[in-house]
């Protein structure tokens, strides 16, 4: 029912899925001890604050250098492990979003990046186990960058009542989004909850949460979502603090 499905089909099974994908995004709205994510520390950006200004900074890393930076094939932290994804970039990346303004919320494609690198986690032997796209884009710049996180923020404002999203085979309804607590790591970071309709059983709802923090010219991305009705709380943090290890590691980022 979610892009879930999409990630653990079949490459036979992948055509009849895309007709029941849902994407939709967001962070938890649950406090630092119930969630694992780290609150924004003293003037921090966070969903509803303003981010530091945006000092000159140089272009992105390539893909290359990206898909080094990204969670590798087989890399584990809790029980989460990273595995090769189905599809070159989640299926979400081709949806198209109205009212344009909420496009965001959906997919950053848009937004002028000039490399990517795409790694997902899930939870080994675990159909219902979060499953979480983690994607790695690099900008010109720090300005470009920083540009794309405006633009997700304008989203969460605007599209707070929900919108829709035109999945190729069919229409999905996102019912409401929330502006939740983002982590304290990188420049910026916004993190969102998203309530999205199924597609099948109209009276019920799914829940997916997305993080993005900004690193000068490079965003990180975390979509999570789950094959079940249940409200798991947040882009698993373990998820979210492993990858930013290695790519600070690898890019010297400070956090």
């Amino acid at each position: 029912m979610g892009n879930t499905t999409v990630r653990r089909a079949t490459g036979a099974a992948l055509g009849a899925l895309l007709l029941v994908g849902a994407t939709a995004c967001g962070g938890s709205d649950r406090a630092d001890k119930e969630t694992g994510v780290p609150a924004p520390r003293t003037g921090a950006p966070s969903a509803q604050g303003a981010p530091t200004p945006v000092p000159p900074a140089a272009p992105g890393p390539g893909a290359d250098r990206l898909k080094a930076l990204a969670l590798a094939a087989g890399e584990t932290t809790g029980p989460y492990q990273a595995g090769e994804p189905v599809l070159d970039e989640p299926i979400n990346e081709s949806y198209e979003v109205t009212p344009a303004v909420c496009a965001p919320l959906t997919s950053l494609g848009k937004a002028g990046h000039t490399a990517q690198a795409y790694a997902h986690t899930s939870v080994p032997g675990e159909l219902t186990g979060v499953g979480t796209d983690i994607l790695l884009r690099s900008y010109k710049d720090g300005t470009a960058a920083d540009a794309a996180l405006k633009s997700l923020a304008a989203a969460g404002k605007s599209c707070a009542g929900g919108y829709t999203e035109d999945r190729m085979l069919a229409e999905g309804k996102v019912l409401k989004v929330e502006a939740v607590q983002a982590p304290k790591l990188g420049d910026e970071a916004l993190a969102y909850r998203i309530v999205v309709q199924d597609v099948k059983e109209k009276n019920l709802s799914l829940y997916k949460y997305l993080t993005v923090i900004r690193s000068g010219a490079v965003t990180l991305s975390f979509r999570s979502d789950i094959l079940d009705i249940k409200d798991f709380g947040a882009v698993p943090p373990e998820v979210v603090t492993a990858q930013w290890e290695k790519f600070a590691k690898g890019s010297g980022a400070s956090s």
